[in-house]
């Protein structure tokens, strides 16, 4: 008979494998993207956008846990989008424009072919950013393209990890010893890519840098340093891509913990102290961060709690509250971590005594903070007027509908068609149309035609982020980095891949100065 023994909690000094398989890989992978250009509801948001960025580039690297390379690398190119104008900005970083991957894959058997490296069973996926951006342009390139968005995080013993978290989580804790700090003017620490490699010797990637498999390098040479200089620290870390070891920390009632994750900043050591309030969902937990006052939510009305909430009015101070996943790698472990270094409560601007008496009040008002913030703890909807590819987390689809959904990119035109019409989610019906007239121009029908036709048009000449028609922004954006003196070949090249989208749907492209 076989005995089951319950596991025990992650050890900071003494990680317990839990059963580790003995074939259990690593992929470190990176994308480059041709990048995307804003539309009305970003809400003025600038730079990378994963929900709508167009990959150009996948590149990959396995190894084993012993960080040992194992196989040849991969490389993918994805051919430019027809339907998404390519960002100039994007292009003069990777250096990469549409007709550089003239001969790379469509973007349906692109992200397929991606969706099967990582999908190799017992593959911890790994990057730098990557859960914040990579994983991202994994989901919703699959989502766009009707293939399983999140299967390949879970399933088959697979997990996913980001290394900027747990050196993020280094710094938080002071585990800084052999490694090259670099900071910026102001003295914050840098945690980018390309600043880490330079101040820790890894010469070789200045040089080839936002080129996919140079960063994937990189990232698993700044591995390999931190495994080294850090063992203990990188065992706990990389055990807490397992959400189960997540919940076992911040699932401890009425108990305070480290909480290391995106989004605290670095002027604040990018850590706090937090205390779970209530569980939203299998994954998601509120949480209260101890940076700030936890009477401020019962003193708040509820409509002033909740605009605050939400940040419906920006000029406001957020309240201390937090959402954390506990499948998004949050880095957490208990306070006592920032007893045993000399500035681990000064770095993170927190005061012990100042937990323990916020933590009181906490137990004492636990139902009563956990009631007023479930009136408020609600996910904002998405906006009526956002494109059906970026309502990924709008909902999940119905069995039925994700089963047919399969079932419909692999039977063909009229499958697909067939699908538009019954789908039961709006979303998949758009999605399906879009999928059949790029996968399968040839058997579009005139009506489906002008359809797809209308669409480019709307993605060509909509308003973009200031109102002004997409097309006239990208063209405007091109020669402003003209007149700054960029790379001519790129500049070209981007240009004509936009005037040549404008000129296939018959439309005059407007002049520039």
């Amino acid at each position: 008979m076989t005995r089951h023994h319950p596991r025990r909690s992650l050890q900071w000094d003494s990680l317990d494998p839990g059963g580790r398989m003995n074939d259990e890989t690593i992929l470190w992978f990176d994308f480059e993207t041709f990048g995307s250009l804003p539309r009305p509801w970003d809400g003025g948001r600038s730079g990378p956008y994963p929900r709508r960025d167009r990959p150009s580039q996948f590149g990959g690297i396995r190894t084993n846990h012993d960080l040992e390379v194992i196989g040849d690398p991969i490389e993918f190119h994805c051919r430019a989008s027809v339907e998404e104008p390519p960002s100039i900005g994007a292009c003069l970083v990777t250096g990469i424009t549409p007709q550089d991957t003239a001969e790379g894959l469509e973007e349906s058997s692109f992200i397929e072919s991606v969706l099967e490296v990582l999908s190799v069973p017992g593959t911890t996926s790994t990057g730098w950013n990557s859960i914040g951006y990579d994983d991202e342009i994994v989901r919703f390139a699959a989502w766009r393209n009707l293939l399983p968005p999140y299967e390949r995080e879970f399933k088959r013993d697979n997990a996913r990890f980001d290394l900027l978290a747990a050196f993020r989580f280094a710094w938080a804790t002071g585990r800084r010893d052999g490694i090259e700090w670099p900071t910026y003017e102001d003295g914050a620490v840098s945690l980018s890519l390309g600043d880490l490699a330079a101040a820790n010797g890894i010469e070789d990637h200045a040089a080839a840098a936002h080129d996919a498999l140079a960063d994937v390098r990189a990232t698993i040479e700044l591995a390999r340093l931190l495994r080294n200089a850090q063992p203990k620290l990188w065992n706990y870390a990389f055990g807490l891509r397992r959400k189960r070891e997540v919940a076992k920390v911040v699932d401890k009632d009425a108990s305070p913990f480290l909480l290391c994750d995106r989004g605290i900043g670095a002027a604040r050591g990018h850590a706090t102290i937090a205390v779970t309030i209530d569980r939203l969902d299998t994954n998601g937990r509120l949480v209260l961060d101890l940076h700030g006052d936890p009477a401020e939510i019962l003193e708040l009305e509820p409509r002033q709690l909740h605009a605050r909430f939400h940040r419906l009015e920006p000029d406001l101070p957020r309240v201390p509250i937090r959402r954390v996943r506990t499948n998004k790698l949050p880095m957490v472990t208990t306070p006592k971590v920032l007893d045993t270094t000399s500035d681990g409560w000064q770095g993170i601007d927190l005061d012990p005594a100042l937990v323990e008496s916020r933590m009181t009040f906490v137990r004492e008002n636990h139902a009563r903070i956990r009631e007023r913030l479930r009136l408020v703890a609600d996910e904002p909807p998405e906006a009526e007027t956002i494109d059906p590819e970026e309502l990924l987390y709008s909902g999940f689809p119905s069995e039925g509908d994700a089963r047919a959904m399969q079932a419909a990119r692999k039977g063909g035109p009229e499958a697909l068609r067939r699908f538009v019409r019954t789908a039961e989610d709006e979303r998949l019906s758009q999605l399906a149309f879009r999928h059949l007239a790029r996968v399968h121009p040839e058997s579009l029908e005139a009506d489906e035609k002008a359809q797809w036709a209308l669409h480019l048009r709307d993605r060509l000449l909509g308003p973009g982020g200031d109102g002004r028609p997409r097309l006239q922004e990208s063209l405007e954006a091109v020669e402003a980095a003209r007149r700054d003196g960029a790379d001519a070949r790129i500049l070209d090249d981007v240009e004509a891949w936009t005037r040549g989208m404008a000129e296939a749907l018959g439309v005059e492209p407007p002049a520039t100065t």
